[in-house]
């Protein structure tokens, strides 16, 4: 161990004023004070970890009296304290990982009196300092144990999720519900307001004359208009009609939220199915391109070797956008839920199941029954006549009572006068006001009958999308996929009697996985234009509710995507000749 000796006899009788000066002697007590805490550091360390550490060695300050006051500073070696640190804290940062985690009783460590009083005064001897200071300075270390050290906190994803679990995180989650609930509770206040009386008022008077023998007076008045024609239970009555509009627009994005999640959810749970097919038939293009392979070398044919190929290259690309119209459809879901970081899990959910049987008119009755847009629109309509009440009201004019009394101190005498005042309505009888709450009422009239053609055109064009989908998930299920599962069952056993080449295999196989995806689609637009009529028309969950559907438009594309599969299946069917057929020509 190396060792710099600082001072000897000699150099302390050559600087005996820098090593008796303040600054000096202040070095000397910050190094005691880091040689304490690192030392005390160490040894709690090793008391609580219940294993032994390396020895810390720590600074030693030794001071000699002499007649030359010469001074001795012995230093450990600093390599060595830097590795020892170094140690030590490695081993902190792990203890305290460990205690972040639950133990058992008998797995967690317990401090040692006994020892801790022991390196107390093991330390206390070797600085020359008091015991209860070196209490005092390892009071003042951080525990490894404390709270300064976050626990690791374990993210809970689940396995799946039902539709009924998403409903309940876009209850909680979903910032437009609290937005509009803050509408009605707003609304609320405003019906409570518009019923209040108006505060009377006080005052105080002073009348002085020049002359004080003459008048010197002071008083105080009293005033209070009060309201005629029921103005203020018909301003109520008006707010009250507001507040039922808002509660049937509160309703009305409730179920717009329900319903885009639906809609969602089943994008999702039939994008999960297209990715499931899709994969199905790359496994079987990659067996079918190795048959054909192997075919290349004895009887078959390159172009049926190319046509493996390409139908394998195909289903890869077909794949690679199931995944992404998959991904994209989890993130717009997770937007509709209200937490964007939910992690992708397999949805719970048959597209086979719940399908009804709907009729255009008793859908059409169930919307004017329970739509809550005819609803609100019926609430503004009565605020419309509430308001032109008001308004009316509004021209019979309050009164004022005011009344003063005050004291002169000239004459010593008191006196007591009352004021009414009302205004006399002849220029101004609130006309203007009347006619636009007329005219306002006209147009809440008219929009009713709006909202009335509005729902009937959206569930025209609902309805029909429901019939076409209906219908071709029936004829894909009933006639199109067992047939094609048929003539891929005929198209391998022909092949495999070796009497027809592996070209109608191919063809077989990506007929019927392509009659599957269009099912899935059928069956997943399906769903979705169910939810829209059971929802009473109602999308745009993430629009504030005053705007509802005008801004946020709806997942599209399905209905493409479906028309163009089944195009694509027609011309395939249409260009290709079933093993049986060409047997027998």
């Amino acid at each position: 161990m190396r060792h710099c000796q600082l001072g000897n006899e000699k150099k302390s009788s050559q600087f005996p004023g820098i090593i008796n000066s303040p600054i000096f002697i202040h070095h000397n007590t910050l190094l005691l004070v880091v040689m304490v805490v690192l030392s005390l550091h160490a040894g709690c360390i090793s008391s609580d970890s219940g294993r032994r550490t390396p020895a810390f060695r720590p600074f030693s300050l030794h001071t000699t009296k002499s007649s030359a006051k010469s001074t001795e500073i012995t230093l450990a070696d600093s390599q060595e304290q830097i590795e020892q640190v170094s140690e030590i804290a490695k081993s902190d940062s792990q203890r305290a990982i460990d205690r972040s985690t639950p133990q058992r009783a008998s797995d967690t460590p317990t401090r040692n009196p006994s020892s801790d009083a022991r390196q107390i005064k093991q330390v206390a001897g070797e600085t020359g300092l008091s015991y209860d200071s070196v209490v005092d300075a390892k009071a003042e270390l951080p525990d490894p144990s404390s709270k300064d050290y976050p626990p690791v906190v374990e993210t809970f994803v689940p396995q799946q999720l039902t539709l009924g679990d998403l409903e309940n995180l876009a209850l909680g989650n979903n910032p437009t519900l609290p937005q509009a609930q803050a509408a009605v509770t707003g609304q609320e206040g405003v019906v409570y307001q518009a019923g209040l009386y108006p505060n009377p008022q006080v005052g105080y008077i002073n009348s002085s004359a020049s002359n004080p023998s003459v008048k010197q007076s002071n008083g105080a008045f009293f005033a209070q208009e009060f309201v005629t024609a029921n103005k203020l239970g018909l301003a109520q009555l008006a707010a009250s009609e507001e507040l039922r509009r808002f509660q049937w627009d509160n309703e009305a994005q409730r179920i717009r939220v329900m319903t885009d999640l639906k809609i969602r959810y089943y994008e999702v749970l039939g994008s999960q199915e297209a990715v499931a097919v899709y994969r199905e038939l790359l496994k079987i293009s990659e067996k079918s391109l190795a048959i054909a392979k192997s075919l290349l070398a004895n009887e078959g044919t390159r172009t049926d070797y190319l046509q493996a190929k390409v139908q394998l290259e195909t289903v890869r690309l077909n794949l690679d956008e199931a995944e992404l119209r998959y991904a994209a459809a989890w993130e717009q879901l997770a937007t509709m839920v209200g937490v964007s970081a939910l992690t992708p899990v397999p949805l719970v959910g048959d597209l086979t199941e719940d399908i009804p049987q709907l009729d255009l008119e008793t859908c059409w009755q169930q919307l004017l029954s329970c739509s809550p847009q005819l609803r609100a629109a019926e609430a503004e309509l009565g605020h419309g006549y509430a308001t032109l009440r008001e308004q009316q009201a509004l021209a019979v004019p309050n009164i004022t009572v005011q009344t003063v009394a005050d004291y002169d101190q000239a004459t010593a005498v008191s006196t007591v006068s009352t004021l009414v005042a009302l205004p006399f309505p002849i220029f101004n009888r609130n006309q203007g006001n009347i006619a636009k709450a007329a005219a306002d009422l006209n147009a809440d009239q008219a929009d009713i009958c709006r909202i009335r053609f509005v729902l009937r055109d959206s569930l025209a064009d609902s309805f029909r999308r429901y019939k076409t989908s209906l219908r071709q998930a029936e004829r894909l299920r009933e006639a199109i996929l067992p047939d094609a599962k048929e003539n891929l069952e005929l198209s391998t056993q022909v092949f495999k009697g070796g009497q027809s080449a592996f070209a109608p295999v191919l063809a077989s196989q990506q007929s019927y996985f392509r009659s599957k995806v269009a099912y899935v689609e059928a069956l997943t637009e399906l769903h979705k234009v169910i939810t829209e009529i059971e929802g009473l028309q109602l999308t745009g969950g993430l629009n504030p509710a005053a705007i509802g559907s005008a801004i946020q438009n709806q997942m599209g594309g399905g209905t493409q995507r479906q028309r163009a599969l089944l195009n694509d299946l027609q011309d395939n069917n249409s260009k290709q000749l079933l093993p049986a057929a060409q047997l027998s020509r």
